[in-house]
């Protein structure tokens, strides 16, 4: 009986470990992404920063970078090498975003693009999720549901600018479904220093997938709607009064009515626009823009999973803003059309307002 219960127990173990390693790409694996044009900057001298990357206060790029583990890697390590060494360069260029916000940087691999991109700040986001399931929420372990989390969020944060206070938090019990259960997505709030005394606070955030978790779709909606109540919670309760906030990350929101409503919901309720993430407001502003003609910025568009949402800094649009100046994407489709991960990093340049 106690050797049954062994052998039982090392199964359940390997299977969860197995299921760990397959979720950490989320709607990765069932919504791979086409393969439209890049946009990269360029300069006529290297030793110039590009008059694109000279506009706006701030610079928020956020990139899903596929970081998972062997073996189940879909990019080879000289993927994500590329990525800390591009981000090196643009760095040396002062053509780098002062923020970038990671999302599947589960791998040794993965994290180590900090370290290649030299950035002085790194945070990572939360490792364990805490608590029990609400009653009346039925989890499954055989999804590994009960398991809790083999991995950790994979969100990471790198700053050029000084990072003066962190936040983070795991998606409670419950706010969760399938397979993404045994990562602890969530949430990582940074606050940064900008110039003349003024701060700004990011959060970077990954949102449950829908089909890739292999949970029912009612119960991958359910929590999908108690993720975007968790994060406007979490905001909420730690933004700093006149201080605007950025949102961003990969939402898994896709062309899906049902979350579309919900993530415009917690939005609304933090006082940001609806349907009004910052790229889709830059190109809407700028439609003549080359950036406005390109395939990657339809695609991130129309998939809209990787987005950047911004709030005011007293939530009644009264107080300090970051308003859409510029947008570029760096980690696009490549020059011989592959893609560094199966999502595209773009960067947005926000002008802060006082008014």
């Amino acid at each position: 009986m106690i050797r049954q219960r062994f052998i039982r127990l090392r199964f359940t173990q390997l299977r969860y470990l197995i299921g760990a390693v397959a979720l950490v790409g989320g709607a990765s694996f069932a919504d791979p992404l086409p393969a439209p044009d890049i946009a990269l900057m360029h300069a006529a001298d290297p030793n110039e920063t590009p008059a694109a990357c000279r506009v706006g206060d701030l610079s928020v790029m956020t990139y899903n970078v596929a970081g998972l583990p062997w073996p189940l890697a879909k990019k080879p390590a000289q993927a994500l090498h590329a990525i800390g060494e591009r981000l090196a360069l643009m760095r040396a260029r002062g053509c780098a975003p002062a923020v970038a916000v990671l999302q599947e940087a589960f791998s040794r691999n993965a994290k180590a693009i900090a370290a290649r991109a030299g950035y002085p700040y790194v945070v990572e986001g939360p490792y364990l999720r805490t608590g029990t399931a609400p009653k009346g929420v039925k989890r499954n372990w055989m999804l590994g549901e009960t398991a809790g989390t083999p991995v950790d969020s994979g969100l990471m944060v790198l700053s050029e600018l000084p990072v003066l206070d962190v936040k983070r938090a795991a998606f409670p019990e419950g706010a969760c479904a399938g397979l993404d259960c045994l990562a602890a997505k969530g949430v990582v709030l940074v606050t940064v220093q900008l110039g003349n005394g003024r701060k700004v606070m990011v959060a970077d955030t990954h949102f449950n997938s829908k089909g890739a978790s292999r949970a029912p779709a009612s119960e991958t909606f359910a929590a999908y709607r108690r993720q975007t109540e968790f994060l406007a919670s979490f905001i909420a309760a730690n933004r700093q009064p006149g201080v605007p906030v950025v949102i961003a990350g990969d939402f898994n929101r896709g062309q899906r009515p049902n979350r579309t409503a919900a993530l415009d919901a917690a939005i609304g309720r933090l006082g940001g626009e609806p349907e009004a993430d910052a790229l889709r407001r830059w190109l809407t502003k700028d439609a003549a823009a080359p950036l406005a003609r390109s395939a990657d910025a339809e695609t991130i568009v129309h998939r809209a999973r990787d987005m950047q949402f911004t709030l005011d800094g007293t939530g009644d649009g009264a107080g300090p803003t970051l308003v859409p100046a510029g947008a570029d994407i760096p980690f696009g489709t490549e020059p011989g059309g592959a893609m560094l991960s199966d999502h595209i990093g773009y960067t947005i340049r926000y002008r802060y307002s006082a008014s």
